[in-house]
This record gives C-alpha cells, sequence and structure tokens, in this order.
C-alpha cells in the first residue's frame, strides 16, 4: 500500500489543482467587464491509480484543461447580425439627412419650385404684354433649375462621402484580417483544442469588428482557425494564418468612384465592388451605386420631362413681337445640352437609363434671359396680347391627360406636382423603412448577445460559489499535508528512541 510520502504528493496534487482553479476564477473576476470575454472553467481529473497487490490507490489530482464557455452557433449569429445591423444604420443614416431636404415647406421645396415656374406663365398669361411678368417668368424658371441642381448636388456629395467612406473602410478591413490571421496561427499552437481561451475571445471580438465594417461568413476548420469569406462567398478574406488585402482604387468606368478588390494571389485582383452586401461598406456602395443614383435618376427624369414638355409647347408660340419663334435661336425655352432635339432633348436622349445629367445641363436659354420678350407666349401670330401658349405651359402642371413628365415622348401619370409628391414619398417610404430594418437589426442583435451572455457571461455570483469552493479545497488539501506531517513527525520521534 502507498506510504506517508504518497499521501504528501496526494495533498500536493491538490494544493496546485486548487491553486490553478483558483487563478482562473481571479482571470473570470478580474475579466467581469471585459467586452467579449467568455468565462472560463477548469477541467479536474484523477490522476492513474497505482496498483498494490489486487487494489488500486488514487495518486491525487490534476487541472488537465481550462476552456472557455461559448455557443459557437451563437456567436456566428452575432456576426452576422453584426454586419446587417450596421449596414442598415449606415443606410439609414445617410437617407435620413436627405428627407428634410426632399420635404416642402411652401416656400423652398422642390415642388414648390415647379410649381411657381407655372404660376409664373399663368400670370404671364394674365397680362402677355407686361415685361416685369416675363421677367419673373425667367426668374421662376432660374430659381427653378437652381433647385433642382441643388439637390442633385446633395445626392451627388453624399455618393462622394460614401466613395470615401469605402477608401477608409478598406484600410481597416485590412488592419483586422491581418490580426484574424495572426491569431489564427497563434490559435493553431495551444497545447490541446480549445486551451487558448483568451486567444479565441480576441478573435471572436475582431471578427465582429470586421462584421461591422463588411459583411461575411465565417467557420472555424478542423484546426480550430477561423476561415473568412465575403457574405456573398465571393471572395476569402482569412484563410488559416494569410489574411487576403481588399484595395479601393479610383476607376474612370466609375467616374473615379472606387473599385473594390481583393487580392487572393491569382493572376488579377477579384472585383467584389458588386459582391458586397452587409457591413458599412456593403452600404455605402449602395448607397452610391444604387440608393443616390436611383434619387438622381428620379431627378434627372423629371428635368428631362420639364425641358421636354416646355420646350415642346415654347416652339409652337409666337414672342412679344408677333414673330414664330421655331428656327430662332430662342426656339426653346430650356436648353439641356448645345444641341437640342426634335422634342426639346438632346438629340441623344432617348430612354430613361440616357437622362444622367439633364440636371446638371439643364439650364434657362440666355437668349431668353437677355430679352424676356422672346418668350413665346402668343398662341398666334402678330397678336402681341394673345395669352393662348402662355396659359398651355401653365397647364402642364396640372394637366389632367397623362404628360410625358421624363421626356421620353410618351405621355404618363403625370401631372408633374404628382411626380414630385412621388419622389418626396419614395424617399419618406425609404426612410421608415430603413429605420424599421435598423431598429430591427438592433434589438435582433441585442438580444443575441444578451443570450450570449447568459451562456458566457461572467456570474460574479457563480465566481463566488466557486471561489469558496476551491478556497476549501485548498484549505483541506493543506490540513491534509499537515496531518501527514505530523504522523511523519510522530514516526520519526519514536524510531529516534
Amino acid at each position: 500500500m502507498p506510504g506517508l510520502n504518497a499521501g504528501l504528493n496526494i495533498g500536493l496534487s491538490g494544493l496546485q489543482a486548487a491553486q490553478g482553479a483558483l487563478g482562473v476564477v481571479g482571470h473570470n473576476i478580474a475579466n467581469v467587464n471585459t467586452p467579449n470575454y467568455s468565462r472560463q472553467q477548469v477541467t479536474l481529473s484523477s490522476n492513474t491509480p497505482q496498483l498494490f497487490g489486487t487494489l488500486e490507490y488514487g495518486t491525487g489530482v490534476s487541472l488537465t484543461n481550462i476552456m472557455g464557455v461559448r455557443d459557437k452557433y451563437l456567436e456566428m449569429q452575432i456576426t452576422q447580425s453584426t454586419g446587417r445591423q450596421s449596414g442598415a444604420q449606415t443606410r439609414y443614416a445617410s437617407v435620413q439627412g436627405l428627407s428634410s431636404v426632399f420635404q416642402d415647406d411652401g416656400t423652398t421645396g422642390l415642388n414648390t419650385s415647379v410649381a411657381n415656374f407655372f404660376k409664373s406663365f399663368q400670370q404671364l398669361a394674365a397680362r402677355p404684354e407686361d415685361i416685369a411678368l416675363r421677367t419673373n417668368v425667367v426668374g421662376q424658371a432660374q430659381s427653378l433649375v437652381n433647385s433642382l441642381q441643388s439637390r442633385y448636388q446633395l445626392l451627388e456629395d453624399q455618393r462622394k462621402q460614401a466613395d470615401q467612406g469605402i477608401g477608409d473602410t478598406v484600410t481597416e478591413i485590412n488592419t483586422l484580417t491581418t490580426q484574424i490571421a495572426s491569431l489564427n496561427a497563434r490559435i493553431t499552437g495551444e497545447p490541446s483544442p480549445g486551451a487558448d481561451s483568451d486567444g479565441r475571445d480576441q478573435r471572436q471580438a475582431l471578427i465582429n469588428q470586421l462584421a461591422g465594417l463588411v459583411g461575411v461568413q465565417v467557420f472555424e476548420d478542423n484546426r480550430n482557425q477561423m476561415q473568412i469569406t465575403l457574405d456573398s462567398g465571393a471572395a476569402v478574406l482569412v484563410s488559416g494564418s494569410s489574411s487576403y488585402n481588399m484595395a479601393a482604387t479610383p476607376d474612370a468606368a466609375l467616374n473615379n468612384f472606387n473599385r473594390v478588390t481583393v487580392d487572393m494571389g491569382g493572376a488579377a485582383p477579384m472585383d467584389v465592388t458588386t459582391l458586397i452586401q452587409e457591413g458599412s461598406l456593403g452600404a455605402n456602395l449602395d448607397l452610391r451605386d444604387n440608393i443616390m443614383t436611383g434619387y438622381e435618376t428620379n431627378l434627372d427624369e423629371l428635368a428631362a420631362g420639364l425641358v421636354s414638355q416646355t420646350n415642346l409647347a415654347h416652339r409652337g408660340g409666337f414672342d412679344l413681337s408677333g414673330a414664330a419663334v421655331l428656327g430662332t435661336n430662342w426656339q426653346d425655352f430650356f436648353l439641356g445640352t448645345v444641341a437640342n432635339g426634335a422634342n426639346g432633348l438632346p438629340t441623344t436622349i432617348t430612354a430613361a437609363s440616357n437622362y444622367r445629367g439633364m440636371v446638371s445641363a439643364m439650364a434657362v436659354n440666355s437668349f431668353i434671359v437677355a430679352s424676356p420678350s422672346r418668350i413665346a407666349a402668343a398662341g398666334a401670330a402678330g397678336s402681341p396680347g394673345n395669352n393662348a401658349n402662355a396659359n398651355i405651359i401653365a397647364n402642364l402642371q396640372n394637366a389632367t391627360t397623362p404628360v410625358d413628365t421624363n421626356g421620353d415622348g410618351v405621355g404618363d401619370s403625370g401631372p408633374f406636382n404628382a411626380v414630385i409628391t412621388s419622389l418626396v414619398g419614395t424617399i419618406g417610404t425609404n426612410v421608415q423603412s430603413y429605420q424599421a430594418t435598423s431598429t430591427t437589426q438592433d434589438n435582433l442583435l441585442s438580444a443575441l448577445k444578451t443570450q450570449r451572455d447568459r451562456v458566457s457571461a461572467v456570474d460574479m455570483d457563480e465566481e463566488a460559489t466557486s471561489l469558496l469552493t476551491y478556497q476549501r479545497s485548498y484549505q483541506a488539501s493543506a490540513h491534509f499535508i499537515s496531518v501527514v506531517d505530523q504522523l511523519m513527525a510522530q514516526l520519526m520521534t519514536q524510531f529516534a528512541q
């Protein structure tokens, strides 16, 4: 049977195991406020017994492992939800700022500018020979152009801001992927699976930061390394201890906006500009290439409709001198570009996809600005007091019949005030939609984090209980060693007599 020396070893193993467990409890308590920290638990195992005759005697205890308490599936859900939440928040914040600009307060709104323009023709129809009223028409037309162009410029500024965000975000992404790859290499060298719990916590925190920047898919391979791809699965960002850099490069084909690529070691970097869906990067790409350009297209179509319908009516009239304007330098009230076609639009514009730039190019004919008498208010030759053509233009705003509100030569639902109301309504609806999505994703992410905390967060009551348990264990082992020591001392005293 084992002797007293074996008892000392058993007691020592108990002291060491309890001391190690107390260290883990202290580590948990110290990190109670550390974000993303997963509480750690010890695994205690009895040592291999010794055989004496037909009996096996225990040889004490060992602390065999320290592992973090975590739910991998829950962490994966948090990562995915973080990407969606960040994307929704970025979209909402950007579009929300536009809603107030496009709202109409009755004095400075876009709808008011269009209404004032057509109203100026209505006023001119009452006194077509009044130069002051003709000058007012020019002034209201220029105000309308300015109103369209200022809002269009705001959209362009938002696109530029989103593009700048793309470049800044790509730099942050590369920093994070490099750090994650480094932690992958560190975790691969852990002495036992799950032993490097702190390294895993650090890696998960970096992955969640990465997901906030760009939507990702993650999975852990059989070597405990995180493999990370874009949320679309199109490109790999991290594979084992290797990370693959993104680049944001201005491209002439994108009007010198950034094209996003991933260098995966192939012949050429992979273009992922249209393949990133979530995170702030995905949201900024969506804002730049889809959302803001969609609003710009609506304004370009509106400008095209205003230009074409006003010009077509204007060409059928006569100026203050009674002369026909058709064939003159002032046949068109608005100029979209240098050369206007038969429908009052540039000859190259024939479909909605070609309208880009209409707002920017829109201007009141300089000949009419210089001499408002050239406005074709009359509907008959040699009749300066005739107002037929002015009435035709004035009635465009509220025409009950379909109006070509986008300049494609086909009557639409119209009229113009309804088109603008629809545009403002679309922006408002989008704001509400993005706000609802953002709120939903916030709530979902918060719920997932709460669920994770129930599983992984440090519970001070539980740690206090563990602290007392391992303290008693340590004291008991120390007392056991003391008893063995007393027995050995007594034995030595007896042998000395």
